[in-house]
């Protein structure tokens, strides 16, 4: 049992340091691409972005990075970028999307 476990937490221990050190790619418009830290960094955009915290200019430039995205690669197949845009765009933007889906 102690042998399972250390293997588990090792695996978790490898898993965090990937989550951690791997970039998002973000997808422009144009076709080019962009890359942002990952991990813990996109949560702090998100908890910028939800309670419209102020943002340091490094901060402000991802954010708008992401606004102007088209889509975006994440770490582990992760959805935090998607999440962050939802908060950046107007509500009437995210209302036009949302019809225009169905």
């Amino acid at each position: 049992m102690k042998t399972l476990n250390k293997q588990m937490r090792r695996r978790l221990d490898a898993l965090e340091t990937e989550f951690v050190t791997e970039p998002a790619i973000l997808m422009m418009p144009d076709g080019s691409t962009a890359t942002i830290p990952g991990g813990d960094y996109l949560l702090r955009l998100l908890g910028i972005a939800v309670h419209e915290e102020s943002a340091s200019p490094d901060q402000a430039a991802h954010l708008d990075l992401i606004r102007r995205s088209t889509g975006s690669r994440e770490p582990g197949g992760a959805h935090i970028v998607d999440l962050i845009g939802i908060f950046l765009h107007e509500p009437a933007e995210r209302e036009n999307e949302s019809v225009q889906a169905d």
